[in-house]
């Protein structure tokens, strides 16, 4: 298994360029090591003779409705409220930088 001190967490935070202490490096190495044995106790569980599920649920999903098509506006209804249009598209104030 590989080694994950806080000098591992530093290196990685220095490659993602972002600043890392020594306190929150010894917080995260304290946290993966909790996720790490969290996960090796899954390992433990027998799943010999369980059947793998593609789907949460068993069920064919029957109470979908149907897509119809109702209350279609026209461009002229839609367009009717904007403050602004412009050939049939509404007209916005510039929000990218």
């Amino acid at each position: 298994m590989e080694n994950y001190n806080s000098a591992y967490f530093k290196q990685l935070a220095k490659q993602l360029r972002f600043d890392l202490s020594d306190q929150e490096a010894q917080d995260i190495v304290a946290e993966f090591d909790t996720l790490l044995n969290q996960l090796s106790l899954l390992e433990t569980i027998d799943t010999e003779g369980v059947t793998e599920m593609v789907l949460p649920f068993e069920d064919e999903t029957t109470f979908m409705r149907e897509d119809t098509v109702k209350n279609v506006f026209t461009v002229e209804e839609a367009m009717a409220n904007a403050p602004k249009s412009k050939n049939d598209y509404f007209v916005t104030v510039k929000v990218v930088i």
